[in-house]
């Protein structure tokens, strides 16, 4: 059988074949087992792309899978035992996740149009944000079962806003449901 590929992918096939030490029909039946493995699932070929980006963007965060329910009570015990600390940590997390975030998406509205390619991978059930000048507000709901869930979660975001140079106006907290509105920090405005 024969394959007319354009010349950029033929190009990045033989490079990875031979960086693999394979030949270019092992890989070529490779991705195509994968493309016919993820259609026979109902996956459309644009999300195994997705999930590839999410992969790496876990493997850059170190992340690793956690069933939320578990997730939610490991949460719960960390604040029962030392609140101020763990709110720390998912604050310095937000913060490191801001840090590789503006790899690809440099302020904060970029990360929002970033966010919408992969809103299936975002484990809430709503996610918005909306911009009004010099103002963002940030809804975010169904992210956890608890209250420690929303105050882990609030905290995780003021770590990313702090690193996107953001400072929070408001914020409203409540089980299963995060409310923000923020704006450029200081420093940020005065720079431009």
């Amino acid at each position: 059988m024969n394959l007319s590929l354009r010349p950029d992918l033929a190009k990045q096939l033989e490079d990875e074949a031979e960086k693999e030490g394979k030949m270019i029909s092992s890989i070529t039946g490779e991705a195509l087992q994968m493309y016919f493995e993820a259609r026979k699932s109902g996956v459309d070929s644009g999300v195994v792309s997705k999930i590839s980006n999410i992969l790496s963007l876990m493997d850059s965060l170190r992340a690793v899978p956690v069933p939320s329910m578990l997730l939610d009570q490991m949460l719960q015990i960390s604040l029962k035992n030392d609140s101020k600390s763990s709110l720390e940590k998912w604050e310095e997390a937000g913060y490191a996740f801001a840090e590789i975030c503006k790899i690809n998406a440099p302020d904060l509205e970029k990360l929002w149009e970033y966010a919408q390619l992969f809103k299936e991978f975002i484990p809430a059930d709503r996610f918005e944000m909306s911009f009004n000048r010099e103002t963002a507000s940030i809804l975010l709901v169904g992210a956890g079962y608890s209250p420690e869930a929303s105050r882990c979660s609030f905290a995780g975001l003021s770590g990313l806003l702090k690193g996107y140079n953001y400072d929070i106006e408001e914020k409203h907290i409540e089980k299963g449901l995060i409310k923000i509105t923020c704006h450029p920090a200081k420093r940020s405005r005065t720079q431009d």
